[in-house]
C-alpha cells in the first residue's frame, strides 16, 4: 500500500489451498492483522478446507468457494461488498480470476509463472529467503503492511474445539502427548520408505511412546495397513479428524513426524516439536516458533522437486534411515531438539 493511502478498511486474502501453503499464509494474516487491528479481514478458500480457519480470531470471515458449482461462485464472489484490498496470494490464472471477480479498490498478487497478472493492479515480486519457514508470505505481508517480520505460520484452537479433540482421542484411547506421524503427501518423491514407518515405530515404543497414524479419508485404508504393523496400541486417526478438529488433535501431540506436507508444517504452526523429513523439496530450517529438527541430507542430485534423476529410489528420502530418525526424535522428546 502507498504511505500516504488511507489505512485499507477490508481486506480479502485469496488462497484457496492446499493445506500446507494455507498454514504458511497464516503469516500474511498475521501481518495484515498487526498493522490494521480495526480492518476487516476475509479469506477466501476452497469449501472443504474453510474448517481450518473458521475458529481462527484473527479472521473476521471465512468465505468456502463451493467446489463444484462454478456459477454459484460467480454470484457469490460478484455479490460480496466492495473491499479495499484484494490479494492473490496463490498465483494460479484461477485465483486472479476469483480476485478480479470480487469488488475491489485494488487487486494484488504474488508473481508466478502462470497468466492472468493484467487482472491484478500490481504484480509483487516473491521474496524472502527460501530458508525460513513460510518466507513468501512474511515477505508479502512486509510489502504490504510494511512493519518487522509477521513471523512464523500460527493457528489457534478455541476452547470447545479443543474439547472435542479431547473427546475424540479419549475414544481411541490415545493420551495427550502421543508421537504424530504424517506420511502421506501429494507427490511420490516427497514419501519417506513405507518400511521405514514402522521400524520408527517400533524404536519409539521401546522408549515409551505410543505413535498415531494421521491422514486424510483417502489413506483411511492405507493408513490402517500401515497401524497394522506398528507396535499394539498405535492408532489410526486417518479420515477419522474431521478438518476443523484436526488443529486441536495435532495440538495435544508430544512430537509430530512428517514428511513435507501439510499436517508437518501445521504441526510447527500449532508450535509442537516437529521433525520434519525432506528430500526433493527445498527444506525450510528455521524460522519457527516451536522445536524444530529438519532432516536433509542434499545429496548433489538435491532438491530434484517434480524431476527425480533416481530411477525411483528417491535416495534423498533412503538415506534417512529409522535409526537416524529415531535418534532425532528421541531428543526432540527430550527437549535438546
Amino acid at each position: 500500500m502507498n504511505p500516504a493511502s488511507p489505512p485499507p478498511r477490508r481486506i480479502l486474502i485469496v488462497r484457496l489451498s492446499a493445506l500446507g501453503d494455507l498454514v504458511f499464509c497464516t503469516s500474511l494474516l498475521a501481518g495484515l492483522r498487526r498493522a490494521w487491528p480495526q480492518a476487516h479481514i476475509a479469506w477466501l478458500l476452497r469449501a472443504p478446507l474453510a474448517g481450518l480457519l473458521r475458529q481462527d480470531p484473527r479472521l473476521d470471515q471465512v468465505i468456502a468457494l463451493p467446489a463444484e458449482a462454478p456459477l454459484a461462485a460467480w454470484r457469490q464472489l460478484r455479490s460480496l461488498p466492495r473491499f479495499d484490498l484484494v490479494i492473490d496470494a496463490q498465483g494460479l490464472l484461477k485465483s486472479r480470476l476469483l480476485a478480479r471477480l470480487v469488488p475491489a479498490a485494488e487487486r494484488v498478487g504474488l508473481a508466478s509463472r502462470e497468466p492472468g497478472g493484467a487482472l491484478l493492479h500490481r504484480v509483487i515480486a516473491r521474496g524472502g529467503d527460501i530458508a525460513d519457514i513460510a518466507s513468501e508470505y512474511r515477505d508479502l505481508a512486509q510489502v504490504l503492511a510494511g512493519g518487522p517480520d509477521p513471523g512464523p505460520p500460527s493457528l489457534e484452537v478455541a476452547d470447545d474445539t479443543r474439547g472435542a479433540a479431547l473427546g475424540l482421542l479419549y475414544e481411541q484411547n490415545l493420551a495427550p502427548g502421543f508421537v504424530a506421524l504424517c506420511p502421506y503427501t501429494t507427490r511420490p518423491q516427497k514419501h519417506w520408505v513405507n518400511g521405514y514407518w514402522p521400524r520408527l515405530a517400533h524404536a519409539l515404543a521401546e522408549g515409551g511412546q505410543v505413535c498415531a497414524v494421521l491422514g486424510g479419508s483417502a489413506e483411511r485404508e492405507s493408513a490402517q495397513r500401515l497401524v497394522s504393523g506398528l507396535p499394539a496400541g498405535s492408532v489410526n486417526l486417518a479420515g477419522q479428524t474431521p478438518l476443523h478438529l484436526l488443529p486441536a488433535v495435532l495440538e495435544q501431540a508430544g512430537l509430530v513426524i512428517g514428511v513435507d506436507t501439510g499436517l508437518t508444517h501445521l504441526g510447527v504452526a500449532l508450535r509442537r516439536p516437529t521433525l520434519a523429513l525432506f528430500g526433493s523439496t527445498c527444506p525450510y530450517t528455521r524460522g519457527a516458533s516451536s522445536p524444530l529438527h529438519v532432516m536433509y541430507d542434499a545429496l548433489p542430485c538435491a532438491p530434484c522437486k517434480r524431476r527425480p534423476t533416481c530411477g525411483g529410489r528417491y535416495d534423498c528420502l533412503r538415506g534417512l534411515t529409522p535409526e537416524r530418525v529415531a535418534v532425532a526424535a528421541q531428543r526432540l522428546l527430550e527437549g535438546h531438539g
